[in-house]
């Protein structure tokens, strides 16, 4: 069966399809219907309509929104830290050890009679000798070459009256030259006691300076003779 509306009568205004359905359930129901037809009215439905069928409309369930009690958050106070400067350990710069450069320095003791003890390094007669060409030379050359002699060891003595053979350590960035070293046993020859310097006897890495003068007064000598006779008496 269908049911027909005025064909100018809007879409928007058209009954919605339950407003038919119930139109004719009702109308089926009704005792003083003139139908000559028996109708079920539970098999009405509309098969094609052009209103859209409703949609159900879901209940809007109104949700009371629920109130979060506030959180009140105590600050927090931190306990106010000192920081202690980091204690750093004072770099100790590693000590540059200066390269040295080692002159044998030899020189003749005229007036001295050699002992065979003086070949034994560890015997009292070569350590008392050491000891005396050392205390008295070594101050002169540190005075002289302040800034580059570092030590003065005495290491042989040999036959002949007494050869004296010595090692003179020097900073390698600044060594005299064989004059200069030569220059102040020539100086010290007057001063020392105890042994003497033969001034031509003199040699540095085994080259005799030839070049330095030395002169030795009659008086001089022969107060050397003296020493060393009343040295040699003594013994």
């Amino acid at each position: 069966m269908g049911v027909v509306f005025n064909r100018t009568t809007p879409t928007t205004d058209l009954p919605q399809n339950t407003v038919v359905v119930q139109t004719l359930v009702e109308a089926v129901n009704l005792s003083t219907n003139m139908f000559n037809v028996t109708i079920n009215p539970n098999t009405i439905e509309i098969l094609e309509s052009p209103v859209a069928t409703e949609t159900t409309t879901a209940a809007l369930t109104t949700t009371n929104p629920s109130t979060v009690a506030p959180t009140t958050v105590n600050p927090t106070t931190a306990a106010p830290t000192t920081a202690e400067p980091p204690t750093s350990n004072p770099t100790t710069a590693a000590s540059t050890t200066a390269a040295l450069t080692t002159r044998r320095v030899t020189f003749r003791s005229l007036l001295n009679t050699f002992t065979s003890d003086l070949l034994d390094t560890s015997s009292a007669a070569f350590t008392n000798r050491a000891s005396m060409i050392k205390g008295q030379l070594e101050p002169l050359f540190q005075r002289e070459f302040p800034s580059s002699f570092n030590s003065l060891d005495v290491v042989a003595f040999r036959n002949g009256s007494i050869i004296n053979d010595m090692n003179l350590t020097f900073e390698s960035t600044s060594v005299p030259n064989n004059t200069q070293i030569a220059s102040v046993l020539i100086r010290a020859a007057p001063t020392v006691t105890g042994f003497d310097i033969e001034g031509s006897s003199i040699s540095v890495d085994g080259i005799f300076s030839s070049g330095v003068s030395h002169k030795i007064s009659l008086i001089t000598a022969s107060c050397l003779v003296l020493l060393s006779w009343l040295l040699s008496s003594q013994q």
